[in-house]
């Protein structure tokens, strides 16, 4: 007796569909591998400065590209011909007097009423005191500080004090030395118009500048 084996239809129903999803399996695997993960694009602008701040850059600066030195020859040593030097040219220039004499340079600067304050007219006439006296290294001066008739005897001496005083420091910040500058005040003591006007009051507020020796 001869036996022939026979499949049926479910049989291979079945092995069919396992095939299937075997394909099916494969292919899912495959576009899995090959699809690679976009990353994030990252933000490069620099945040904005608020105005006026003083915030550095936020960018980082360019590195400055280097090159070789430049080989270049040494300079001239310098050379001082004689005695010449820088100081004796100054205290040459020093030694030229602007003005024949104080008197020439103006001695007296006025003063409104209750002002030690001075006026551009006074500034001007003590620059010029000022370049005689440096030209003058061995004089030394005397600022007297003088006031109208009006007023108390006390208030008028505090008055001419702060007067000399205004003067000196003026003639101090233009390169006079202060051990050459002395000062006084004599109030109304000593005024040089006797009219009792506006006229002459003028004329007696002053700081007036004088040689001592």
């Amino acid at each position: 007796m001869t036996f022939t084996q026979s499949h049926t239809p479910a049989s291979g129903l079945k092995v069919r569909s396992l095939a299937l999803m075997l394909v099916s399996s494969l292919a899912l695997v495959a576009c899995a591998s090959t699809k690679t993960a976009t990353p994030p694009i990252a933000d490069t602008t620099a945040p904005v400065a608020a105005a006026n701040s003083e915030a550095a850059p936020t960018i980082a600066q360019e590195a400055p590209t280097t090159s070789a030195p430049v080989a270049s020859a040494p300079l001239p040593a310098l050379t001082v011909s004689g005695n010449e030097t820088n100081a004796d040219t100054a205290r040459e220039q020093e030694s030229l007097s602007p003005y024949a004499s104080l008197a020439e340079a103006g001695e007296r600067v006025f003063f409104p009423t209750d002002r030690f304050d001075l006026t551009d007219e006074a500034r001007s006439i003590l620059t010029r005191q000022a370049a005689w006296i440096k030209a003058n290294p061995g004089k030394r001066v005397l600022i007297a500080g003088n006031c109208d008739e009006r007023g108390t005897r006390e208030y008028n001496l505090a008055l001419g004090a702060r007067r000399a005083s205004a003067a000196r420091d003026f003639l101090a910040g233009l390169g006079v030395d202060t051990d050459r500058i002395e000062t006084v005040s004599y109030g109304k003591e000593r005024p040089i118009d006797e009219r009792p006007s506006a006229e002459g009051w003028a004329v007696n507020r002053n700081a007036q500048t004088m040689l001592l020796d």
